[in-house]
């Protein structure tokens, strides 16, 4: 292989980072976080890779949107650079806004183009009010509901809510399951199964995105795996 072939995939490297977003930040449409992510890495003076042209744009992809008014973990950014920085977390908590913080970072090789590939479903947690909501009455044959620009489109719960698991604490139930990227159904279809009303009801309620997966495996695991450089 040519020196400077070797020379440009030792530069071009990818930094992947963690953020949380949370507070009144998790009201933010996918597009509005990514404006403010952006926003946070121009502060910081964080070392990427912009576009060319009149409008540079910072060379990165997003993890698949979470649904609106839902506090995250798990918000991945891949960006391309050709510097690495010591603390890439550090740098950009320094001039973050203390409900989108970043959480941890990995500097990839040049090989990876895109987040998406190392997410394709989300783990979520409710916490649950145990005078208000019972985990046994899950039924994975009642029929959600995931409203599109269409209109709606209805799949069965034990599709779009896996790998159920439940911890009784002593006021709340913390029910965590499963969802694919491209059916993210509300929760609170989950609320509605889940209720001893029958409603959804979001008192007392907590919902989040704990982490992304990748067949089963959480991308955090699968990030540390592959070493960085």
């Amino acid at each position: 292989m040519p020196a400077e072939v070797c020379l440009n995939n030792l530069n071009n490297k990818r930094l992947v980072v963690r953020f949380c977003c949370g507070g009144l930040m998790r009201f933010l449409s996918h597009q509005e976080t990514v404006t403010a992510i952006e926003r946070t890495i121009r502060r910081s003076g964080l070392s990427v890779t912009f576009t060319q042209g009149f409008h540079p744009r910072i060379k990165v992809s997003y993890s698949p949107a979470i649904p609106t008014g839902v506090a995250s973990l798990a918000h991945y950014v891949l960006l391309e650079t050709d510097e690495k920085n010591s603390d890439p977390v550090s740098l950009l908590n320094s001039a973050a806004n203390y409900t989108l913080r970043a959480l941890s970072s990995w500097y990839l090789s040049s090989d990876h183009k895109r987040i998406e590939d190392f997410i394709d479903s989300y783990r979520m947690v409710l916490v649950l009010p145990r005078e208000l909501y019972d985990p046994n009455l899950y039924d994975a044959g009642v029929e959600v509901t995931k409203k599109t620009k269409s209109g709606q489109r209805d799949y069965l719960a034990g599709d779009v809510f896996q790998d159920i698991s439940v911890t009784t604490l002593k006021t709340v139930y913390m029910v965590k399951y499963s969802q694919p990227v491209d059916s993210m159904v509300p929760a609170e279809e989950m609320l509605k199964i889940l209720s001893k009303e029958g409603t959804a009801s979001h008192e007392g309620v907590i919902v989040f995105v704990e982490e992304g997966l990748l067949r089963g495996k959480y991308t955090s695991n699968i990030l540390d795996e592959i070493g960085g450089i």
